[in-house]
C-alpha cells in the first residue's frame, strides 16, 4: 500500500510537469506499483479463503485476476509511449478508469446469475 501513499505526489508532479516524459513515467511507476499491489492482494486473499471469504470458483478467480491486471497493462502502455508522445501517454492514463469501469460492467452483465463476477466493483 506504500504505492498508494505516493499517488498524491505523482498527481501533483504530473499537474506541474505533464509534458515531461520523466514525470509521466514516474506517475506510471506509481500506478503500476498500485496495480501490482492490488493483484498481489487478490491472489493472496483468494488462495487463502479463510482470511476473507468463502472459496470462489475458478472462473471468478480468473476474472478477478484479469480485472486486477487490466489496469497494469494500460499503465505499461502509457509508460512505454511517454518518451515518444506525452499527450498520447496522458490520454492513455486518463482513459484507464473509463476502460476499467467498462470492463467491470461487461463482466457483471455477462456473468451467470449468482456468480462472484456479479459483485465486482
Amino acid at each position: 500500500m506504500f504505492a498508494a501513499c505516493l499517488l498524491p505526489f505523482g498527481s501533483a508532479l504530473l499537474s506541474h510537469f505533464h509534458q515531461d516524459p520523466v514525470a509521466l513515467r514516474m506517475f506510471g511507476l506509481i500506478l503500476m506499483a498500485t496495480s501490482l499491489t492490488r493483484t498481489a492482494i487478490w491472489v493472496y486473499a483468494t488462495r487463502r479463503p479463510s482470511v476473507v471469504h468463502d472459496p470462489i470458483d475458478r472462473a471468478s478467480y480468473w476474472s478477478g485476476l484479469a480485472l486486477s491486471v487490466f489496469p497494469l497493462v494500460i499503465y505499461a502502455v502509457a509508460f512505454a509511449i511517454a518518451g515518444t508522445s506525452t499527450g498520447a501517454s496522458l490520454a492513455v492514463y486518463a482513459s484507464a478508469p473509463v476502460l476499467y469501469f467498462i470492463t467491470i460492467t461487461l463482466l457483471r452483465r455477462l456473468a451467470p446469475q449468482g456468480s462472484e463476477e456479479r459483485q465486482f466493483t
